[in-house]
């Protein structure tokens, strides 16, 4: 499988935004409930909850859970439900709903090789070899893999001979296209052979679906057993979870993924009927492999060979699963098996139940770091509290941290507080655990600025919630330039937003830009395609709350739990007209400029810039005259 270089117009973008029915993308992957009109709710496909907190509007093409924060429009939902990039979403859309998609006209230097086209016409070659059946095909009967299983992952077979993918391939694709993709190499005499000879073959997607390379198991006594596509610009393994693309559905339904040592261990485990399971390919985990499993997963379940070999590599994986902020687990599989092996003796059922009562693999840890009676010998008892420490430092949530460090805490027989001091960069605060009473978990600086919203931020979002809706209404709008400032606005994401309805109503008919409109504009911003290139809002995004995600919650918790900003005691839940709100922003924006002004006066007093002084005054009389006249 292979993605075309598509030509991602604006027209094209936008025909999928109009043809693409946010309800209808939701509903594939879990059940709505039609409130009224046009409002939905369910259960959030993106995380588990029991109680629905995900809601759609149909109307304006919008999603968001209240539950994980979660939102935005159709293709920023499958795209999170699919783990597809923007190209490859918008894609998919345009296909399924037959909308013409053009390929971009790329000139390509004759120097410039094909590797995507010579990837694929490998793919192709590979899948017909082991379809015409032979040893390969004998060889995964024998392992008890379903047909089913080899059509899932795309399965093929490399035949016997030094040059069989060469003499097939070089009529139709160039050797240095086949050399630069890894698919043959020079021998010792300088010649060109193939890279994988008499092995069964697996493709190997990045998580959007794109081939970019292979791996290939002997089907004899060959070593190494395993041999993968050398590195090349698309094929790094250290970046590549093999049976990502496959499984993403499946972990993200679940919230889990299940991380095994090989292919086939992927291929038994979904034998077995484990689904959401991923390899290494032949490497230690990698930050960048663990990161990536984060983006679709909460949980990982370390599903490694029930050997000495496979214990060390799972202590090793720990600090850096925790590190990527996922919960892990570690499946207890019998000595000498793995999830395929204890598939093939004792059933399927037995890799569920290793899979589903995994224990937590800190707790497990802990154990092992702090033996029975080690707080009896003084020195065992500091050792163990080091490695401990170590070990608490790669948890990232402070709250689980200190609930880890308080089981330990109990195993050596220390105060907690003691424990903590040994954790890398978490100090408690005095007064027991972060003083935040009894048994509460210590909040360090980063976690409070996470946390705490932006000052004003109800406001502003309330705000830009009534610029959008009134927009409908004739008149109700003031012209852009009777609008506020954008530094009127505090928080970041509502900034950026603000922005770019400013730059829509200021360049568009006179009329005041709906949340369609401003959804469209943010989403093309965030990936490179706006019309403007806002240097807050790249294609990359921004380093904090996404505004796309940010707008989408904004509108929708305005619409499905109204903002109570300047409610009185006893009055019904309502929002104050938008004058009224236009008014508290921009007095608030005036009285934080003239506390900059005092600063400022002061400074150039200092100084003795007279000329700055004079402005500065100036400036001053007139905010103070508008401010108390109420602007």
């Amino acid at each position: 499988m292979s993605f075309r270089d598509i030509d991602l117009s604006r027209e094209l973008v936008q025909a999928v935004r109009e043809a693409v029915d946010v309800v209808a993308v939701a509903r594939e992957h879990t059940q709505l409930r039609q409130k009224a009109g046009a409002d939905w709710e369910g259960l959030c496909p993106l995380h588990k909850e029991k109680t629905p907190s995900f809601h759609v509007d149909a109307d304006k093409g919008l999603f968001y859970c209240f539950g994980c924060g979660s939102g935005g429009d159709a293709i920023k939902l499958h795209m999170l439900l699919s783990g597809d990039d923007f190209p490859a979403a918008i894609e998919a859309l345009a296909l399924r709903h037959g909308i013409p998609v053009r390929e971009r006209t790329k000139r390509r230097r004759a120097d410039e090789p094909d590797v995507e086209g010579a990837l694929g016409a490998a793919e192709d070659f590979f899948r017909q070899r082991l379809a015409e059946g032979g040893a390969a095909a004998r060889y995964l009967a024998e392992r008890e893999i379903p047909d089913e299983l080899v059509e899932r992952y795309e399965l093929g077979y490399a035949p016997d001979g030094w040059t069989g993918l060469l003499d097939a391939l070089r009529v139709t694709v160039r050797e240095r296209d086949l050399e630069a993709a890894g698919l043959v190499r020079r021998s010792s005499r300088g010649t060109l052979i193939d890279s994988f000879r008499n092995r069964l073959i697996f493709p190997v997607h990045n998580p959007s679906g794109r081939l970019v390379g292979f791996g290939g198991r002997t089907l004899g006594e060959d070593q190494p057993k395993y041999v993968n596509t050398a590195e090349t610009e698309r094929f790094h393994k250290g970046e590549l979870l093999y049976g990502l693309f496959q499984a993403r559905r499946a972990i993200r339904s679940a919230g889990r993924a299940v991380l095994v040592e090989g292919y086939f261990d992927v291929l038994g485990a979904a034998a077995a009927g484990v689904e959401g399971a991923v390899a290494t390919m032949g490497t230690a985990l990698t930050p960048e492999q663990a990161r990536l499993l984060a983006r679709y997963a909460e949980e990982a379940v370390v599903a490694y060979d029930g050997d000495d070999a496979g214990e060390r590599a799972h202590r090793r994986a720990l600090p850096i699963l925790l590190g990527a902020g996922l919960a892990v687990h570690r499946a207890e599989l019998p000595e000498g098996h793995d999830p395929d092996s204890l598939r093939r003796a004792q059933g399927g059922p037995a890799v569920v139940r290793a899979v589903e009562t995994a224990p937590d693999a800190v707790l497990a840890e802990i154990e092992r770091l702090v033996p029975t009676d080690t707080a009896r010998e003084p020195r065992l008892q500091a050792r163990a509290a080091s490695d401990v420490g170590e070990l608490l430092g790669r948890v990232p949530d402070a709250v689980l941290r200190f609930s880890y460090a308080r089981r330990a805490a109990e195993r050596l027989d220390l105060p907690v507080e003691i424990l903590l001091q040994r954790v890398p960069g978490a100090k408690p605060a005095r007064g027991g655990a972060a003083g935040q009473g009894r048994g509460a978990a210590p909040r360090t600086p980063a976690a409070r600025e996470e946390r705490a919203p932006s000052p004003g931020r109800e406001l502003e979002e309330t705000l830009i919630a009534l610029l959008l809706t009134s927009g409908a209404v004739a008149g109700a709008v003031p012209a852009p330039e009777d609008l506020p400032h954008v530094e009127a606005f505090l928080d970041h994401g509502c900034r950026n937003i603000y922005r770019v309805y400013r730059a829509l109503y200021e360049s568009g008919t006179g009329r005041p830009p709906d949340a369609r409109a401003v959804m469209a504009e943010l989403g093309d911003r965030q990936t490179g395609k706006g019309s403007e290139r806002d240097r807050d809002i790249g294609p990359t995004g921004l380093p904090s709350e996404a505004p796309i995600d940010q707008l989408a919650g904004i509108l929708l918790r305005i619409r499905f739990d109204p903002r109570q900003v300047g409610k009185r005691k006893n009055e019904k839940p309502s929002l104050l007209p938008l004058a009224d709100y236009l008014t508290q922003l921009e007095c608030r924006w005036q009285e934080a400029r003239l506390r900059d002004l005092s600063r400022e006066i002061s400074r150039a007093q200092r100084e003795g810039d007279r000329a700055r002084l004079e402005s500065l005054l100036n400036e001053k009389t007139d905010l103070s005259r508008r401010l108390h006249r109420g602007g």
